[in-house]
């Protein structure tokens, strides 16, 4: 008897903590709730976080310049390309970018956020395909500004956290390797939240 007593209890504190979480009441009486604890951060706020969602092309990469629209939900200042797997092996889906264009450019996206709460921007870098040395860039994200540098080929992450101040945050990488043909390369770009 004591052992129904005790799933029954574990079963009705879950349902009050599922009920919660959902904004349900905020617990059923089974004795003590449960604690909710922070939200998690696993929904991704980016749109497009994979660049997918980008001009085809029947080359091994599209040159977007400022004011274009088909990188969906993405913002671009002076000019990136779009670069297809056949040309560079993305780190995920068959596309990447390189923040240089016919010479430095940016992306940028407004994300919803919610004053007070944590977010985690995380991307991945590399150097184009015959770009050698180091390539350099500026990420913007809420009031912050970091420096991302990479000199090597291969795909590696990088993250960031802040803490959101308003309701929407922008979100900007913008190449800071002028005069050159190549920047740095950057895929599977996020920023997870609650």
């Amino acid at each position: 008897m004591r052992v129904m007593e005790w799933i029954r209890g574990g079963v009705v504190a879950s349902l009050g903590l599922m009920l919660s979480a959902c904004g349900g009441p905020e617990s059923l009486d089974a004795g003590e709730p449960g604690e909710l604890g922070t939200a998690e951060q696993g929904i991704n706020k980016v749109t497009n976080s994979g660049f997918e969602a980008a001009p085809p092309g029947s080359y091994n990469y599209t040159v977007l310049t400022t004011g274009a629209t088909t990188l969906t939900n993405w913002v671009i200042g002076g000019s990136i390309k779009v670069m297809n797997n056949s040309y560079k092996t993305p780190n995920s889906g068959t596309k990447s970018i390189d923040l240089n264009g016919y010479g430095a450019g940016s992306i940028e996206q407004t994300i919803p956020t919610v004053a007070g709460n944590g977010y985690t921007v995380r991307f991945y870098v590399a150097l184009p395909p015959g770009c050698t040395g180091t390539r350099t860039a500026q990420l913007t994200y809420g009031s912050s500004v970091s420096s991302v540098t990479n000199s090597a080929p291969g795909w590696t992450v990088r993250t960031y956290t802040f803490t959101a101040a308003t309701s929407s945050t922008l979100i900007k990488l913008a190449s800071t390797s002028g005069g050159v043909s190549c920047g740095l390369a950057v895929d599977d770009f996020t920023v997870d939240g609650p």
